[in-house]
């Protein structure tokens, strides 16, 4: 695992644009600054992100096609964002910077995954849900994941206690490499052996439950109705607590599908798939009423990048463009009482904001390693004088991009000018276009009108600005995670632990086959989140020391070892929070050991007169990631007082069990 980065260094710059963007690189949360919370209830928060929608598909931005009358009413009950950025124009780019605040070429995620790719995001990196699972939330992703489909990748390893979704766009198809569930429901005529050949055919996706897959090919047709019956069902079993919703809807992407009350309304079928996004929102938004939540819940509206095929509108261009139809997008947060009803908020504001905005209002510890984004809260509770504290949101998708107030500045990549530069813009949908641009975007809002020339010292500040954001980026990249394949294609699923699902791709791990010395994937071992388990283990070896397993880093995980005579039992939930137990260890000619976590304890005894109890839950909030390791620790400990020698002694045999 890695060592998260704790440190920011902050260095004395030469120029003012290079002092602007430093501003926003290294301090993503201004806590301090914002409006104070009244109260001491933490919001629910429901987040919405719709696929492909443009910043012209909806009424309160003037749409005149489809009728969206429920965004109407969320916004007039709410307050749009009239200039809301995502961070990259097309999926899992923009997906990477909600989820983690964090842009996604820091983290070394590619701007779409594809079902052969072989990254995603690595489960070091604090999520959303994660975040909010460590604060004592309910969490629930259901919809299109994008981050990468399988182990260590999937929602179930990133803060999600639960999934139901299509894990990529609606356009790919099946990886051999997922797994099936026992009952899966196969259409179209699809049998397994034609699953085990793994042969591509593209719009051919998997629902997935969890880890497994349910369905495949998914009915798209019902997958919108699917998702909000099944996100209305998490707000009902959950309205006792605090919950955090993920609802990534599938539509609007390509192909469009939608419900048989939604067919042939409009006489366009995109128009026809946007009024049922609609529909699904007021459906969300009626329940939080009748559920007696609606004052008690943050939901956010936004999309994922510009419309593929509807509309951005006033914007110029649309999906994968960073001129603004790529990148800005149609947005309303609600919470009424606390976010003042039927207001516009025309601050530059970002996705990657929310993170660090929902660690402010759900009372949780932002991550330790740095991300991008800011706390905005003063500007959604409309605080007097309240301004955006993106000095430059620079944007390094395709050709790349920097908005500073009202300025939109379009760079080239350093050497890159005339005819390459040309072609360049050209491979990412911008068109031919000058080598530098420059617009007003409150007096010109598509972007027709390039004032460059008139404003040489804007350009030179956002082109310094530009600059050193990439050279910081650069340098301080993090690594995305490999996806686990096993050899085998396609098959069902295999036995694990009775009456549960195990977590992984690859077969369950027989503990009674372990040996000392070897590694075993992570993902083998049975879900691990919120579940109380036993560790049992059989030792012996005079004045024996070391470590005798270890299962997780430095973010979660457990380890038992032996360090002058004492025995201990350490379980990492979060980052700095380690639990550990300890006994002397008596002369013996052996000791058995059973180490337990539970809702209430962790417990550690030695063969049958000794036993020391820490209260408290003890139960993991993520699965680990690093590999289990028996006799030593492979990478970074779980304990950091802990031993970093091999256990010298003789392991005879080692139990594990969830309870």
């Amino acid at each position: 695992m890695y060592r998260p980065v704790i440190r920011l260094l902050l260095t004395c710059p030469l120029r003012v644009g290079l002092l602007l963007c430093s501003l926003v690189l290294f301090v993503p949360n201004s806590l301090g600054q914002d409006a104070a919370i009244s109260g001491s209830e933490r919001p629910n928060v429901i987040i919405i992100f719709i696929d492909d929608m443009g910043f012209g598909d909806v009424g309160f931005n003037g749409a005149t096609g489809p009728k969206t009358p429920h965004l109407d009413q969320m916004a007039r009950e709410g307050m749009q964002f009239r200039d809301f950025y995502v961070g990259c124009a097309v999926c899992s780019g923009s997906r990477t910077a909600l989820m983690t605040g964090t842009h996604y070429q820091r983290l070394n995620m590619a701007a779409v995954l594809f079902p052969n790719s072989n990254k995603g995001l690595h489960p070091d990196e604090v999520t959303i849900a994660d975040m909010l699972l460590d604060a004592g939330y309910a969490t629930k992703c259901v919809g299109k994941w994008h981050l990468g489909h399988l182990p260590p990748c999937l929602p179930t390893y990133q803060g999600f206690q639960s999934y139901f979704g299509i894990p990529y766009s609606n356009d790919m198809w099946i990886d051999p490499a997922n797994r099936l569930a026992d009952d899966i429901v196969l259409r179209e005529g699809v049998t397994l052996e034609q699953l085990r050949a793994g042969e591509k055919q593209k719009n051919q996706v998997p629902l997935m439950r969890d880890e497994e897959v349910i369905e495949y090919p998914v009915d798209q047709s019902t997958i919108t109705k699917r998702y909000t019956e099944e996100a209305i069902r998490f707000i009902r079993q959950h309205r006792d607590e605090p919950f955090f919703l993920y609802l990534p809807h599938t539509m609007v992407h390509l192909p469009l599908a939608v419900s048989d009350a939604f067919k042939n309304r409009t006489g366009k079928l995109i128009w026809d798939a946007i009024e049922e996004v609609d529909w699904s929102v007021g459906e969300i938004l009626g329940e939080l009423r009748r559920a007696g939540l609606d004052e008690r819940t943050l939901v956010i509206f936004t999309s994922d990048n510009g419309a593929a095929v509807g509309s951005s509108l006033p914007l110029r261009a649309k999906k994968g463009s960073v001129y603004d139809g790529g990148i800005r997008e149609p947005t309303v947060m609600r919470w009424p009482g606390r976010i003042p009803a039927g207001t516009v908020c025309r601050e530059v504001a970002a996705s990657i904001d929310v993170l660090p905005t929902l660690a402010k209002l759900c009372r949780a510890e932002l991550p330790q390693r740095p991300i991008d984004g800011h706390n905005i809260w003063s500007l959604m509770s409309g605080a007097k004088g309240a301004t955006s504290p993106h000095q430059t949101y620079c944007l390094t998708h395709g050709p790349g991009t920097v908005r500073s107030g009202k300025w939109k500045y379009y760079p080239w990549p350093e050497g890159q000018s005339g005819r390459k530069a040309d072609r360049s813009a050209r491979d990412h949908n911008q068109g031919d276009r000058p080598s530098v641009q420059l617009y007003d975007t409150v007096a010109d809002i598509g972007e027709t009108r390039n004032v460059a020339n008139e404003h040489p010292g804007v350009v030179q500040r956002l082109q310094a600005a530009w600059e050193a954001h990439n050279k910081e980026l650069s340098a301080n990249r993090r690594p995305a995670a490999d996806l686990i394949r096993p050899k085998d294609a396609l098959s069902p699923s295999r036995p694990g632990t009775p009456g549960r699902r195990s977590n992984s791709n690859v077969a369950p791990l027989d503990w009674a086959t372990v040996e000392p010395g070897k590694t075993y994937p992570s993902s083998s071992v049975a879900n691990l989140v919120k579940q109380p388990f036993t560790l049992t283990c059989k030792l012996s070896g005079d004045l024996a020391s070391g470590v005798v397993v270890a299962h997780g880093g430095t973010l979660t995980g457990y380890s038992m070892y032996l360090h002058d005579g004492q025995l201990t039992f350490a379980v990492r939930q979060s980052g700095d929070t380690i639990r550990r137990v300890s006994l002397p260890l008596r002369p013996a000619s052996d000791w058995t050991i059973v180490a337990s976590v539970t809702p209430t304890a962790i417990r550690l005894k030695v063969n049958d007169n000794r036993a020391e109890v820490w209260q408290g839950d003890g139960r993991l909030l993520r699965h680990p990631a690093e590999d289990l390791s028996i006799a030593f620790d492979s990478k970074m400990p779980v304990d950091p007082k802990g031993p970093t020698r091999r256990f010298d002694g003789t392991i005879k045999s080692i139990r594990f069990q969830i309870d």
